[in-house]
C-alpha cells in the first residue's frame, strides 16, 4: 500500500534530454566540409605543382656572342603556363650565364596558383676572328718621322673592344726603302686575323692627285631612271653656298642636308644648316637631315639625339633622321667592339623615336656587310660609288656617286637614288 505521505509531493520529473538547434548541426557541417575542401585542394594544389615541369633543348647550349636567342626556343617539353626570366637570353656578355623560367598553373579561377622555378644554364663564347678593316699596303712614308702601325692598318673585333695588334718585323723611318711587316690581331678569346703588308720609307710622301671622273646629275638620272625612283642630293657645308632654284631646275627632288656633326664629345652644328633648310623648302625639294657622329658612349649618343630634336624644333622631314657613323679608318682608338657600336645606333634611334622621328643607318657596303647588324630591319642608306650596286642587302636610299656635279652647286656633291614603295 502506498504511504499517504508522498500525497501532496509534486512528483519528480525525469530530465529531459537537450536538443541540438539547426544552427550548430550547420556550422558542423559547414566546418567538415571546409576540411574537406582544404585537403581536396591540398591534394590537387600539390598534384599539380609536382606535375609542373620544363624540360630543355638542351642541358647547357653554347651560344655565340651577340646571338639573338628567344628564351623560349629552349623549352622542348613543359606542363604549365611558362614565363620566363627575360625575352631573350642574355648574349654580350663571354661566359656562363643562367635563365630562370617559371611554371605555374591557375586552379579553382585563379585562388591558388602553384609555381615552380627551372633553371637552364649556358655558356656564351666568341669564335668570330677580328676584322681587318683596312690596310694601307705599299703606304709611302716620310723619312725622319715616326712609324705607327695604327698609321696604316685599321681594325675592330665583334665582342673585344681592345683587341691586341703585333707586329713582325723593323721599319727604319731614317732609310728609305721597302720594309715587309706581318700583322696580327687577336681579341680576348684567341681569336686571330694576321696578314702581310710593305711599307716603304721616302724622301717625302708623293702628292695626292684626283683622277675621278665627274658625272652631270642629268647624266646620273639617265643612267638610273626608272619606276618609283626619285633623285636627289645630300650636302653639307663642304657644298658653301647652294642655289637651291638652280638645284631644282636641274631637275633635283630631295636634298639631305647635314645637320651637325660630333668632335670630342660635343656636337657642332653645320653652319649652312639653317639656310640650306630653308632655302631648300623654299626650293620645293623634299627634305631630311644626317648627323656625322663619333660617339663611343650610349651616353653621348642619345645626347646628340636629344640635341638633334632640339635643334629641329619640331620640324617635319620627308626622310628618318640618318645616323651617319663612318670613322672605320680609326676604328681600334674608339675603344668599342662592332656590338658596342651597334647600341649606339639603337639608343640613337630610341631617343628621336621619343620626339616621332625616325632613323635610319647610313654606310658604305663593306660596313653594312662586316661590322653592322640588323641591316635586315634598320632602314638602310647605302654608300657604294659604283655604277650597278651588288649589295645584297634591302636599302631605301643608294648614294651611288660622291663626284657629281649640278647647276646651283659649285663643286663635288653627292648623289643619291630614292626608292619609293608606296
Amino acid at each position: 500500500m502506498r504511504s499517504d505521505r508522498y500525497k501532496d509531493e509534486p512528483a519528480v520529473e525525469k530530465k529531459k534530454k537537450k536538443k541540438r538547434g539547426p544552427l550548430k548541426g550547420l556550422i558542423i557541417l559547414i566546418l567538415i566540409l571546409i576540411a574537406a575542401i582544404a585537403g581536396t585542394s591540398a591534394y590537387v594544389y600539390k598534384s599539380t605543382y609536382d606535375s609542373l615541369s620544363v624540360t630543355f633543348t638542351e642541358e647547357a647550349p653554347v651560344i655565340e656572342f651577340g646571338e639573338s636567342c628567344p628564351s623560349m626556343q629552349y623549352v622542348k617539353d613543359s606542363y604549365g603556363d611558362i614565363e620566363p626570366g627575360s625575352d631573350y637570353l642574355e648574349t654580350d656578355k663571354i661566359g656562363s650565364g643562367e635563365i630562370v623560367y617559371k611554371a605555374s598553373e591557375s586552379l579553382f579561377g585563379g585562388l591558388l596558383k602553384p609555381e615552380k622555378e627551372f633553371r637552364m644554364s649556358y655558356t656564351v663564347k666568341d669564335s668570330i676572328a677580328p676584322v681587318k678593316i683596312w690596310s694601307w699596303d705599299g703606304a709611302v712614308l716620310e723619312r725622319g718621322t715616326e712609324f705607327d702601325i695604327n698609321d696604316v692598318v685599321a681594325y675592330g673585333d665583334n665582342a673585344d673592344p681592345t683587341p691586341l695588334i703585333s707586329v713582325d718585323g723593323k721599319v727604319n723611318m731614317e732609310k728609305n726603302g721597302r720594309y715587309p711587316l706581318h700583322v696580327k690581331v687577336t681579341d680576348s678569346s684567341g681569336n686571330a686575323t694576321e696578314w702581310d703588308l710593305t711599307v716603304e720609307v721616302a724622301d717625302a710622301v708623293p702628292a695626292y692627285e684626283d683622277t675621278s671622273e665627274r658625272t652631270p646629275f642629268a647624266d646620273f638620272v639617265s643612267a638610273n631612271k626608272g619606276d618609283k625612283r626619285s633623285f636627289g642630293i645630300d650636302v653639307s657645308a663642304w657644298q658653301d653656298e647652294i642655289d637651291f632654284k638652280a638645284v631644282k631646275k636641274a631637275g633635283c627632288e630631295f636634298v639631305i642636308i647635314r645637320i651637325g656633326y660630333t668632335s670630342d664629345g660635343a656636337v657642332n652644328i653645320d653652319k649652312t644648316f639653317y639656310s640650306n633648310l630653308s632655302n631648300a623648302r623654299a626650293a620645293g625639294l623634299r627634305t631630311g637631315v644626317y648627323l656625322y657622329c663619333t660617339d663611343n658612349t650610349e651616353e653621348m649618343v642619345r645626347g646628340s639625339a636629344d640635341w638633334i630634336i632640339d635643334t629641329l624644333g619640331g620640324a617635319n622631314l620627308d626622310f628618318p633622321v640618318a645616323f651617319d657613323w663612318e670613322d672605320f679608318g680609326n676604328f681600334q682608338d674608339y675603344g668599342m667592339s662592332f656590338y658596342e657600336l651597334n647600341r649606339l645606333y639603337d639608343a640613337f634611334a630610341d631617343e628621336l623615336s621619343q620626339a616621332g622621328y625616325g632613323c635610319m643607318l647610313y654606310g658604305s657596303k663593306n660596313y653594312l656587310e662586316n661590322m653592322w647588324e640588323k641591316t635586315d630591319i634598320r632602314p638602310v642608306w647605302l654608300a657604294h660609288y659604283t655604277e650597278k650596286t651588288d649589295y645584297k642587302g634591302p636599302y631605301i636610299l643608294w648614294q651611288a656617286s660622291s663626284t657629281g656635279r649640278i647647276s646651283g652647286i659649285g663643286g663635288d656633291v653627292d648623289m643619291d637614288i630614292l626608292y619609293i614603295t608606296n
